[in-house]
């Protein structure tokens, strides 16, 4: 009942000294907090780890961030790959053909394309499919 009938300035100082007590114990907690984020203590204390952890996350990262070819891209660069590969020997700026090789390369790699293409559009029409003259 004593309790009951303390005076505002005890109530006051009460609150006063909670007030410090409370506003103490964050600033040791924050303390504590600096003192653990502080990760050049950790360096210090292992830099073998430490580095092992940075190559790790470096690692990572890049896969994280790296490009990846699409469906389509994988599909051009293996008929690149193809064309490349049915020229042989026949590369523009390499040493080996001539400038008139490399164009008669171009005019029959049109032809057969537009051969191709009319034999495609025409094949339903007729039954037999002779190149366009």
């Amino acid at each position: 009942m004593n309790e009951r009938w303390r005076s505002t300035e005890d109530i006051r100082r009460d609150i006063a000294r909670e007030e410090e007590n409370i506003s103490r114990t964050a600033q040791q907690i924050g303390d504590r907090i600096k003192e653990k984020m502080d990760w050049s203590e950790y360096v210090k204390d292992s830099p073998y780890w430490a580095l092992g952890i940075a190559v790790g996350i470096g690692f990572f990262a890049s896969k994280m961030l790296q490009t990846r070819t699409t469906p389509m891209e994988r599909i051009m660069g293996s008929l690149a790959e193809e064309v490349r590969d049915s020229l042989g020997g026949l590369h523009v700026g390499s040493a080996g053909p001539s400038l008139a090789q490399v164009t008669l390369l171009g005019i029959g790699t049109k032809l057969a394309a537009e051969w191709i293409k009319h034999a495609s559009s025409t094949s339903g029409a007729s039954d037999s499919v002779r190149p366009p003259l």
